[in-house]
């Protein structure tokens, strides 16, 4: 495999991330948290992570789908777990799983809900970061995008 084939699988599994670190957290030892601080960093990384994806010698718009396909995967089976099926026929490995991708920026959405309604604990967090997670990824695209042509 040549290095550049080997550069942009790297940049592919990078889509992989949240899954991962939403995995982790969601154990007894991280105690089901992480930290505001952790979730701004992520953020970071995120948006860089678009930037990579800007720069697949692909299509422009196949690169910004695939970045994007976990997330929106994972949304739908979030909607469709606790929005569209009974709670009787919910189930409860799509419901967990589909809730993994937008862990690590829940702390972030529970602070930007919470400027709305402070007295409430709910799933609508999850929600706000899977949406907060498709802006950041879409800013770092187009970031990249305005800068190389800037170069140019």
């Amino acid at each position: 495999m040549k290095s550049k084939e080997k550069h942009e699988l790297k940049t592919y599994l990078l889509v992989l991330a949240p899954l991962a670190l939403g995995r982790i957290i969601n154990t007894p030892i991280m105690g089901y948290y992480f930290p505001f601080i952790f979730s701004l960093a992520f953020l970071g990384f995120w948006f860089w992570v678009g930037m990579k994806f800007y720069r697949l010698s692909i299509r422009k718009l196949w690169a910004l789908v695939i970045g994007n396909s976990l997330n929106l995967i994972s949304f739908l089976m979030y909607i469709w777990s606790f929005y569209i099926v009974s709670e009787a026929n919910r189930s409860l490995l799509v419901a967990g799983w589909s809730q993994l991708y937008p862990v690590p920026t829940l702390s972030i959405s529970a602070r930007i809900y919470r400027l709305t309604n402070p007295e409430v604990l709910t799933g609508k967090y999850v929600i706000i970061s899977f949406i907060l997670m498709s802006l950041v990824f879409i800013a770092g695209f187009f970031f990249e995008a305005k800068n190389s042509k800037s170069k140019d």
